[in-house]
């Protein structure tokens, strides 16, 4: 089974994802901030992330920053709704999420086909 890890701040968000992956056959785990995240890595292994950029605790970017230093072969699925109070940022930090490692970007809100047609094309 394919292991994938859910780093996303809001619980539903992670909620959907987890049960429509699992739905598809994936085994899937979720953390609620990149601080979790890193911790759960570091007993775990993931073959593909999904990460939210904006989180408390540990953003996504720097998961990703830090993620990248242990595990050069991540993949990685950076998305983002935007900051609720500043939404048009939220293109310029998916960006630099694929400057920094992250493979594909989606911005939220997104259809789940979407999110698991790029996962088929990732994992391949």
């Amino acid at each position: 089974m394919f292991s994938v890890l859910v780093v996303d701040d809001d619980v539903q968000i992670r909620d959907i994802l987890k049960t429509f992956l699992r739905s598809q056959g994936y085994l899937v785990s979720d953390a609620r901030n990149g601080q979790q995240a890193i911790e759960m890595c570091k007993s775990g292994k993931f073959e593909l992330f999904i990460v939210d950029i904006y989180m408390p605790a540990k953003d996504g970017i720097t998961f990703i920053e830090e993620l990248l230093k242990f595990s050069p072969e991540a993949k990685i699925i950076a998305i983002s709704g935007g900051e609720q109070c500043h939404f048009f940022t939220s293109t310029v930090k998916l960006n630099s999420a694929v400057s920094k490692g992250a493979l594909v970007t989606i911005q939220k809100p997104f259809q789940l086909e979407k999110l698991l047609s790029i996962m088929k094309e990732i994992i391949i």
